[in-house]
């Protein structure tokens, strides 16, 4: 029996009708880090090797967590819409989770032309079935104008549900290194005014402001524009709208800690688990030490057995799938990544639960399960 009224939305109570976990409205979350100045940790977690220990860390700091899976994720992980609700519920299930809100959240719903709409609006209903609390229509690829006719279109059943939405303006990553391609703020007030008129209301707004996808290779480094950023938050509070921060990996505690205060509320942190999984050595940052050849260093005292990685390393070799393509492995090893030995299964959740407790902190997040609660009853 769950502890609480339980304040899970219908479309998780008819999936999981006998579940004791509170997978809740994204909105929840986002209310309650509002409310006390704080930000919501937002994982993608590529493989099942890093869960145990965030969900450990989130049960002993009771902070609420966003479970999120891109659409591509879905086409080089080992999961479907389904089976990624599916293993996320019966984890917290298994670790007992019967105190700590969090949601399930459709990261990256992209829609790269007008005709993958009707693709995009199948993947939207599946998800919404299999128990997905939160959306992220990203449209942002396409000029401004298509960009609101699709995400206007393709949110309406979002807003209908009651659900967590979250919209793109400026494609992240996109000539990265360069102030040509970031979001601008009449960009952004232009683009949540005319979503509003249209009755699509998002709680938050992702944008290209200097940070990218994965790891920062060679000379890059991370340059997440701050003052940009709340200029764009500023002139889109007439409508109550956050800010999401994608591409947090390589960033450091500090600036995290920081970002609150520059109308950030969502923080999307992914390669960094996939690093913990792998047992890649990192900097103080969390960015992955690398090679000239985009290769990697493999801590022996980390991560997956050193002979698995050896083997993954020449198929990535063989198969082109150096650098940032590395991700691609957690689909073709997904069977002997989960069958490794307890002893590596063990010191990953030791090494997650411990980096999930400083990003908590840093997101200031820690305590913020009664309040989501709260906001959880309200949107249930």
């Amino acid at each position: 029996m769950i502890t609480k009224k339980d304040v899970r939305p219908a479309n998780v109570r008819e999936r999981f009708p006998n579940s004791i976990v509170p997978l809740v409205n994204g909105k929840a979350l986002i209310e309650a880090a509002k409310k006390n100045s704080a930000m919501i940790m937002a994982t993608n977690i590529r493989c099942r090797l890093p869960v145990e220990g965030i969900i450990r860390a989130s049960m002993a700091t009771k902070a609420p967590v966003m479970y999120e899976i891109a659409k591509s994720e879905l086409n080089y992980t080992e999961f479907t819409p389904d089976t990624f609700v599916e293993f996320i519920v019966k984890e917290n299930e298994r670790l007992g989770n019967t105190e700590v809100p969090f949601s399930i959240h459709g990261d990256h719903i992209t829609v790269k032309n007008p005709g993958e709409k009707e693709e995009v609006r199948r993947l939207i209903a599946a998800e919404m079935k299999a128990g997905f609390t939160s959306f992220a229509i990203d449209a942002s690829h396409m000029e401004n104008e298509l960009n609101l006719e699709a995400t206007s279109e393709l949110a309406k059943p979002i807003v209908e549900a009651g659900f967590c939405l979250e919209v793109e303006l400026g494609e992240i990553g996109a000539k990265s290194g360069s102030a040509e391609g970031f979001t601008k703020p009449e960009e952004a007030e232009w683009f949540i005014r005319e979503l509003v008129a249209r009755g699509i209301h998002p709680n938050l707004l992702a944008i290209n402001n200097g940070s990218i996808h994965g790891t920062y290779f060679g000379t890059a480094q991370e340059g997440i524009q701050l003052d940009l950023t709340l200029e764009i938050w500023k002139v889109i509070q007439p409508w109550s709208v956050d800010i999401a921060q994608h591409g947090i990996t390589g960033t450091s505690l500090e600036k995290i800690s920081s970002f609150i205060n520059y109308g950030i509320r969502k923080g999307n942190v992914g390669t960094f688990w996939q690093n913990i999984s792998f047992g890649f050595a990192m900097n103080q940052n969390g960015n992955a030490l690398t090679t000239e050849d985009k290769g990697y260093v493999k801590r022996p005292y980390r991560g997956i057995p050193d002979e698995l990685w050896e083997e993954i390393w020449s198929w990535a070799k063989k198969t082109g799938n150096v650098g940032g393509n590395i991700k691609k492995a957690n689909l073709e090893f997904a069977a002997k990544l989960n069958a490794i030995g307890t002893e590596y299964k063990e010191r990953i959740t030791r090494h997650a639960y411990e980096e999930a407790v400083k990003l908590f902190e840093a997101t200031k997040s820690i305590g913020l399960a009664d309040d989501a609660w709260q906001f959880a009853e309200k949107y249930c």
